[in-house]
């Protein structure tokens, strides 16, 4: 299951999930980002033999690790969409 939401996560840049679902993702994807930051041979299996998908695998090694490159860490970010909701129904 973490497989398959990540791979939607790297493919589709943002999902829509529950809370506890989010947080367990977050721990999941965060070590395979890190990776991502560098590009070899190694890196690209360890991260394929997690994911099991190729366009994710690519996607990761090339616009995301690019997009993050010089971040330490914390590379996801978790939105509660009921008080976001909230904040755009109030927004003028």
């Amino acid at each position: 299951m973490l497989s398959n939401l990540t791979c939607e996560l790297i493919v589709h840049k943002k999902i829509v999930t529950t809370l506890a679902k989010a947080k367990a993702l977050r721990k999941y994807v965060e070590p395979l980002i890190t990776k991502g930051k560098e590009n070899t041979t190694h890196q690209r299996r360890v991260v394929f033999s997690y994911l099991q998908d190729k366009e994710a695998t690519a996607e990761l090694f090339s616009t995301v690790a690019a997009k993050i490159g010089g971040r330490p860490g914390g590379y996801t970010a978790l939105l509660n969409w009921v008080y976001a909701r909230e904040i755009m129904l109030k927004w003028p």
